[in-house]
């Protein structure tokens, strides 16, 4: 059984110093504040070492973490707060001195142990390096004691295929020096991502039980949620991840995808994935970077269908948890819809269906089916088609309809309520007639048609108030009445200020197409 998987976050290092404009301590608070909201279980908090303003930060969220947990905050509390420091005894004493005062400090040293790294970068023997890489830790053992925890790192692992048993027995030997977590970095990707998971398990398998083994990965090649993903099932228990992605290059594993990823899968978390899509929109916003319009789960167009055979689909399954053309329900992550459908050429009937009963008009599908080869004619020359321009679609063919009868006016005599004078044109020539009848404007308006040799049946009416969506028509008389005609039925619409008035244009409009 692999352990409860425990999310470490390096937003406020790693990410932090990829940003045009690094965070001040001000700006790290709001996101170490939305990380605890989050519920992580680890936060790197900084590079103590790299500048004053981080150590400062550091050791201000050091101390914030503290003064929260005496106030019961049990996030705050139960969260690892590491330093990041070079394998050097000033960058540990620094890092250590800016976190010490967490409940529960860590001290995660590194040093590189590729081949690359070795010959080219540090300009060391591997004996050497395997020796500064345990007195190192052995120092920051030293200073944490029974205190915090010490996390090592062999930067570049994800390069140490050729001298993987070097850097195994390099570990080994970290161990004893006193680390308790083994971190694993995919520092630049460059293989597929089960290569480096292979390496990882190897580690896992040859390491004490006690330790914990952590992974790293940089998404350089675009599979690093995959890569951590697979880690954890390999038996890393640590993921080190960032919040949208966020860090060097082309940006560190994102935590949200390995959260929902392991979540699928059927594994309990401490997360509260329900705060992920808010933590998203902030990140980008203090950030200033944009989210990918298709960025997995968080990107605007994530849940956006477009084509027909998907959004027939959508549609069929809207309600349920599993949507046939959605990875989870997005409430999930406190995210208010699952599915956008989206007018293009290559849209089906639903599309246009879903869109008019989304804006309060409740259309049956085949008034959508005879509406589909209108709107893909216009988007065939407009491109996509926003709501407003379905809408507008919409009303000009299907609501007020001119045809062979244009109504102009109906006028009730105000002595008696039953007289109806009726003003309209019938193929352009003007026609006013009196009807009197003690049921209705309506059936005065069927007796009416009777007379001018255009008799309907009704079928069913029904008034309301078009939705606030119709941003055009919103609050004004709704009128959908189905008339009929020898066996076939339409749906004419009216829509007024005026009820009457609504009530009259919806059987003129059912006329007009019934004798079209």
């Amino acid at each position: 059984m692999n352990k409860k998987p425990f999310f470490y976050d390096i937003t406020l290092r790693d990410a932090n110093q990829a940003l045009a404009n690094p965070w001040n301590k001000e700006q790290k608070e709001l996101v170490f504040r939305q990380l605890l909201k989050l519920g992580v279980q680890g936060i790197e908090v900084g590079f103590p070492m790299a500048s004053d303003m981080d150590f400062e930060s550091s050791q201000y969220l050091a101390k914030l973490a503290a003064e929260l947990a005496g106030k019961g905050d049990k996030v705050a509390e139960n969260a690892v707060i590491s330093g990041l420091a070079r394998a050097k005894k000033t960058d540990i004493q620094r890092a250590w001195d800016a976190i010490k005062e967490a409940p529960k400090p860590r001290v995660h040293t590194f040093l590189a142990m590729s081949p690359l790294s070795m010959e080219h970068v540090l300009q060391m023997e591997p004996m050497a390096v395997r020796a500064q890489a345990v007195e190192a830790v052995a120092f920051a053992k030293s200073l944490v004691g029974n205190n915090g925890s010490v996390e090592f790192s062999p930067e570049h692992f994800g390069d140490s295929i050729e001298n993987f048993d070097f850097v195994l027995e390099s570990l080994k030997e970290v161990v004893k020096a006193g680390a308790t977590t083994i971190n694993l970095p995919n520092t630049v990707e460059r293989y597929r991502p089960m290569l480096f998971v292979d390496m990882v398990k190897r580690v896992v398998e040859a390491l004490p039980k006690n330790i914990t083994v952590s992974v790293h990965c940089h998404n350089d090649l675009g599979m690093a949620t995959a890569a951590t993903v697979e880690s954890y099932f390999a038996g890393a228990a640590q993921m080190e991840c960032a919040l949208n992605g966020l860090g060097e290059r082309s940006g560190n594993t994102n935590m949200y995808e390995v959260a929902v990823a392991i979540h699928n899968c059927g594994v309990e978390m401490d997360l509260n994935l329900n705060e992920i899509y808010e933590t998203a929109l902030l990140i980008s916003k203090w950030a200033n970077v944009p989210i990918y319009t298709k960025a997995p789960l968080i990107g605007i167009e994530a849940i956006a269908h477009r084509s027909g055979i998907h959004q027939d689909g959508v549609a069929k399954t809207k309600n349920m948890k599993k949507g046939a053309y959605r990875p989870i329900d997005y409430s999930l992550i406190g995210r208010s819809e699952n599915d956008i459908l989206a007018f293009t050429s290559q849209s089906g009937k639903t599309a246009i269906y879903e869109i008019l009963n989304y804006n309060g008009y409740p259309v049956e599908l085949d008034e959508a089916a005879e509406l589909q080869p209108v709107l893909k004619e216009i988007s065939e020359h407009e491109g996509e088609l926003s709501h407003s321009r379905i809408l507008e679609v919409f009303r000009e063919k299907c609501c007020n309809l001119g045809g062979k009868l244009a109504f102009r006016a109906i006028d009730v005599t105000p002595e008696r309520k039953d007289h109806y004078v009726f003003k309209l044109e019938k193929d352009g020539a003007p026609l006013e007639k009196f009807i009197e009848t003690k049921k209705g404007p309506i059936e005065a308006a069927l007796l009416l048609l009777r007379e001018i040799g255009l008799p309907v049946e009704l079928n069913s009416y029904k008034q309301s108030v078009v939705s606030k969506a119709d941003k055009l028509w919103a609050g004004k008389a709704l009128s959908e009445i189905v008339l009929s005609v020898n066996g076939k039925s339409v749906v004419g619409r009216g829509v007024s200020s005026s009820t009457l008035i609504a009530n009259m244009r919806a059987v003129f409009s059912g006329v007009n197409k019934l004798y079209a």
